[in-house]
């Protein structure tokens, strides 16, 4: 494997892989918003590179283009539009969420299950718990203002089907508030596999997570509790909670 570098996008907690021969030059993070800054990040970072015998790490989603690049199968990855187009919803979910110990009220989830099946029922199976496991009981550990809210993991376990499964489509675009995507295994976005994790979006305009993060639901009600998690205190740069916000059923 090529020898890798690290690019921190500042005060963003970001971590971005390069290849030795390739760089990557940020504006100015004094002279951006939180959101711009990290928007300007992953849209200057590299393709997806896939390994030597033509198949992507992280399952079948595309092919190798000439230059060695990914390229996904789907040319219009990201074209679903949940405020215009006719999405149906399969399942409804709700977390039960207390911050430093006193209930916060409940987040209501509406899940996409016709096109993303895969990542909707491994949500909705954690959801209840059917599997023998799931969120009752974990938080809320990574909180970026402005951005995402990620939480999801399970101690000794990952997904439905196993540690990890491979991304299905880019489908949905990242365009409303709320939106709710699995988090990727990988530093930065990069691996193609998900678990247990997921991130509730923040602001209305993450194009950038479009063709790398897996849409597949969006919280219905309750964005008054999202947002309440989103002012809680965070420390280091991890940005996790100071005081635990965790999901209770």
């Amino acid at each position: 494997l090529p020898r890798a570098t690290m690019a921190r996008a500042r005060g963003l907690g970001l971590l971005l892989l390069l290849s030795s021969s390739e760089s990557l030059r940020l504006p100015s993070a004094s002279s951006l918003s939180r959101r711009a800054a990290l928007a300007a990040a992953l849209a200057a970072a590299p393709p997806l590179a896939a390994n030597a015998a033509g198949a992507i790490r992280a399952g079948d989603q595309g092919s190798v283009g000439a230059d060695g690049r990914l390229v996904l199968n789907d040319p219009n990855a990201g074209s679903i539009n949940v405020l215009t187009s006719v999405a149906k919803v399969t399942s409804r979910c709700y977390l039960d969420i207390s911050v430093g110990g006193a209930s916060a009220g409940r987040i209501v989830i509406d899940l996409y299950g016709e096109i993303a099946p895969r990542s909707a029922e491994n949500f909705r199976q954690l959801c209840s718990g059917e599997a023998g496991f799931g969120y009752a009981g974990s938080s809320f550990f990574k909180v970026l203002s402005e951005l995402t809210l990620q939480a999801g993991a399970i101690e000794g376990h990952g997904s439905i089907y196993g540690p990890t499964f491979a991304h299905e489509n880019y489908d949905i675009k990242h365009n409303v508030a709320g939106m709710v995507s699995m988090v990727n295994s990988g530093v930065g976005g990069s691996s193609g596999l998900s678990d247990s994790r997921f991130l509730i979006q923040l602001a209305d305009d993450a194009g950038y997570l479009d063709g790398r993060y897996v849409a597949f639901g969006r919280v219905t009600e309750g964005m008054g509790v999202v947002r309440r998690i989103e002012s809680v205190r965070v420390s280091g740069t991890k940005k996790a909670p100071v005081d635990r916000v965790s999901i209770d059923a």
